[in-house]
């Protein structure tokens, strides 16, 4: 399995985070909270991004390294939110005040997720 993220998979278009947030649906399990939204304008499964609030975590060596938890685990786990026949945007937004660890980061994205995919199955039923 190829657990790397190269660049073609990072949300980085001001645009397209944009339309992600005017546009996007959500789903959240604390301290995440996942904005997504399915689109076809991207060549690849998915892009991602990852957010801390500066109001919770004023200095930004923490922000960086939860962000770079996160990333971690989704570089690891990313089979979870790839799905063949779909192409989404991702925007992982972590709300929580305390600094986590890498357990409680893949607790919360292995909640989010499974939230994500009943999510998925409700909107396909209706």
């Amino acid at each position: 399995m190829d657990e790397t993220l190269p660049k073609p998979y990072k949300l980085k278009s001001k645009k397209r985070i944009g339309s992600l947030f005017e546009n996007g649906s959500s789903v959240k399990a604390f301290p995440l909270l996942l904005v997504y939204k399915n689109t076809e304008e991207i060549d690849v499964n998915f892009q991602v991004g990852f957010s801390v609030s500066k109001r919770n975590f004023k200095h930004a060596v923490d922000r960086n390294r939860i962000k770079r938890l996160l990333r971690e685990y989704f570089r690891k786990n990313k089979y979870i939110f790839s799905k063949e026949n779909n192409q989404f945007l991702f925007m992982f937004i972590y709300t929580g005040k305390t600094m986590p660890t890498y357990d409680d980061v893949s607790k919360a994205m292995n909640k989010i997720s499974q939230k994500f995919e009943q999510q998925l199955q409700q909107n396909k039923k209706s």
